[in-house]
């Protein structure tokens, strides 16, 4: 297994971008036996949901291929756990595509952190082009909450079609910014969409780790959060030393209209570490009665 886990440059492509694709290179037979099942089940009894994969088990290969498994190890740690709830998601010729959105966590809906313990796993058992409708994602925006438009049509953010040949799984912060894109071709394209949790804290680096320390991504638009998360992942959140750089820009930079701007203040602020929080805390004392005030029905018996 461990010839197969990431090294230090996929690991970082997961922490900036996102996402990571690997192959589950079995003979072109496999695939092809995947996709008719999947023609027979679904033009037979219709999509079965969460039932697909007792529905067609060969699936299950494919997400213990050693690349696969390999890859999920090194972002989830092992141990990690397949959640029962799956999707074959089927994009026909001639669709419009989906508006841009996340995917909520089941029964639990405010557990969006930066700290990735959720990815889902795409797989392709077809060539999958960009004509035929991949799933499209925003790469560097899995930290966002709010992006310029869900309306594909109007959104400016840069996106990316994972496209790949059949056996082509894409592993994706469960965060990310995703949908599937139009489908120009005379193909139908079949994906399909696995969930997996971590179930330990990470306490070492559970890839092919060689780099002791983060090294900045090129053009990355907050470099303080992606350290940290892989601070995190490494197992060790001491490795950030505490800056003695000014603060007073950061705190109004945490009020700013900008996500961007607020995550990056939200973690330099976090450098400085414990002299900030007597002030931190008299910004939430003073944001929570704001907000008391705001949701306080006024009445003459209550002006």
């Amino acid at each position: 297994m461990s010839r197969h886990l990431l090294g230090d440059a996929a690991m970082h492509q997961f922490i900036t971008e996102g996402h990571v694709a690997v192959q589950a290179d079995y003979p072109p037979l496999f695939h092809k036996t995947v996709y008719d099942n999947l023609e027979s089940v679904i033009g037979e009894e219709g999509n079965p949901g969460n039932n697909i994969l007792p529905r067609i088990p060969e699936i299950q290969q494919v997400y213990e291929h050693p690349a696969v498994a390999g890859a999920l190890t090194s972002i989830l740690g092992p141990g990690y756990l397949m959640h029962p709830h799956r999707y074959c998601h089927l994009n026909i010729p001639g669709s419009k595509g989906q508006n841009w959105h996340k995917d909520d966590y089941v029964f639990d809906q405010n557990v969006r952190r930066h700290r990735c313990r959720w990815v889902m796993a795409f797989y392709y058992p077809q060539n999958v082009t960009e004509e035929m409708g991949p799933t499209g994602v925003m790469p560097r925006t899995q930290y966002h909450n709010t992006i310029s438009s869900n309306n594909a049509a109007e959104a400016t953010e840069p996106a990316k079609a994972l496209c790949g040949k059949a056996g082509t799984v894409s592993i994706v912060n469960f965060d990310s910014w995703h949908r599937a894109t139009p489908n120009a071709s005379d193909k139908k394209r079949y994906m399909l969409k696995f969930q997996f949790t971590r179930m330990q804290e990470p306490d070492s680096p559970s890839w092919h780790n060689e780099a002791s320390v983060w090294h900045p991504a090129n053009n990355d638009p907050h470099p303080d959060l992606s350290e940290a998360v892989w601070n995190w992942l490494s197992g060790n959140l001491a490795l950030r030393k505490e800056s003695n750089g000014h603060v007073n820009g950061y705190f109004d930079d945490l009020k700013h209209e900008n996500e961007s701007i607020r995550l990056n203040a939200a973690y330099a602020l976090g450098a400085q570490g414990e002299k900030v929080v007597p002030i931190l805390i008299d910004m939430i004392r003073t944001e929570g009665e704001v907000a008391a005030e705001a949701v306080t029905a006024k009445s003459s018996a209550n002006p």
